[in-house]
């Protein structure tokens, strides 16, 4: 046992230090090696269940490798709390992202793009989560209705229109798709998301594309398409995937306002299909402003959802969200409050919650 151990430790040392054990020097695994981490953190109260408790809402730890200009690799591990099964109340831990980059430098018309293989980025909810920041509040639109997963199985192809935006505009409003014209992500995958087995031979076809009209004289301002088309990931063949998304947003150091609108066909796994496999309709919209309080580092924020399923009955879900946040260094606190109409039925839950990055 002594001898396997030792053995184990000689070759994390190997790793760090960047040499073998006949001396011949190794690539450095921590030369261009960055280790970061974001956790959301909260204590809530659900006036439904009449449950007040402190919890983990999610948290990511990601180790990320330059292996060169146009080579480099994502790890991502995605924890969060078991709701279901016996080992339901455990922290659990899960891939979210495994991938290979690789950056298109050498060509000029390509420059400003990349693939991603792997576990890896599906278009749209990277997207939205960069305009709105919030994700440690809750999902977005299309994720809180089981509509679309932010990682799959796949390959994607993403990229800059036109340039990148000054640097400006990049330190006091947004680095994020930082086009000057606008982005672009297109990609071939499982449909089922990271967290699901793959349940047909279908893939799924996902894409966006993001248009900055008038950079010079509002730079905030983009108008965007989404879409999905395939099989939602259940085992009967003729369950439909449709999705499209109209997005509009406009992003300032005062402010985040965006609206979308959303019409489609069942969902990316089987919340959205009868008995026999056949897909329901869809359609709603969502609604997010955040407005920072002047001189200070505090902000209001507000998001208003409509979701309508067309099933045996017609199903409405009205969800209504308003909130204040603090933010120091790169981190963020927030005193929020959720009420979700469902059927008639409300929930309402009060919340304190905390986004940790480093």
């Amino acid at each position: 046992m002594k001898k396997y151990l030792i053995l184990i430790i000689a070759g994390i040392l190997n790793i760090i230090t960047g040499y073998s054990q006949d001396g011949k020097e190794q690539i450095p695994f921590l030369q261009n090696t960055t280790i970061s981490g974001e956790w959301f953190l909260g204590f809530g109260y659900n006036d439904y269940t009449e449950i007040s408790a402190f919890y983990l809402k999610r948290g990511y730890f990601t180790i990320r490798t330059k292996i060169n200009d146009v080579f480099s690799v994502r790890y991502t591990q995605d924890i969060t709390t078991d709701t279901e099964g016996s080992d339901m109340g455990n922290v659990e831990m899960r891939l979210k992202y495994l991938l290979l980059k690789v950056n298109l430098i050498n060509n000029d018309l390509l420059k400003n793009s990349y693939l991603e293989f792997g576990l890896v980025h599906r278009p749209w909810l990277c997207y939205e989560q960069s305009i709105t920041g919030y994700r440690v509040q809750g999902k977005m639109y299309t994720d809180r209705y089981n509509l679309l997963s932010s990682a799959d199985f796949g390959v994607t192809y993403s990229g800059l229109l036109g340039g990148e935006m000054n640097q400006e505009y990049k330190d006091r409003v947004s680095s994020y798709f930082p086009g000057r014209y606008g982005s672009f992500s297109f990609g071939i995958y499982n449909g089922g998301g990271y967290h699901a087995l793959e349940k047909n031979n279908n893939k799924i076809i996902e894409g966006r594309l993001s248009v900055r009209p008038l950079p010079d004289k509002i730079p905030g301002f983009q108008l965007s398409y989404s879409f999905s088309y395939g099989n939602s990931n259940t085992a009967l063949n003729n369950a439909k995937y449709r999705l499209n998304i109209f997005h509009l947003s406009s992003l300032s150091k005062n402010h985040k306002l965006m609206i979308q609108y959303y019409q489609g066909t069942g969902g990316h796994g089987d919340d959205y299909t009868d008995s026999d496999g056949f897909s329901y309709q869809n359609k709603g919209y969502s609604g997010f402003a955040e407005i920072m309080i002047p001189g200070t580092s505090f902000s209001l924020f507000s998001r208003y959802d409509k979701f309508i399923s067309y099933q045996d009955t017609k199903q409405i879900q009205n969800t209504f969200i308003a909130g204040i946040t603090y933010r120091f260094l790169r981190n963020k606190v927030l005193l929020n409050f959720d009420q979700n109409e469902n059927r008639g039925i409300y929930t309402r839950i009060y919340e304190l919650a905390l986004e940790i990055n480093f």
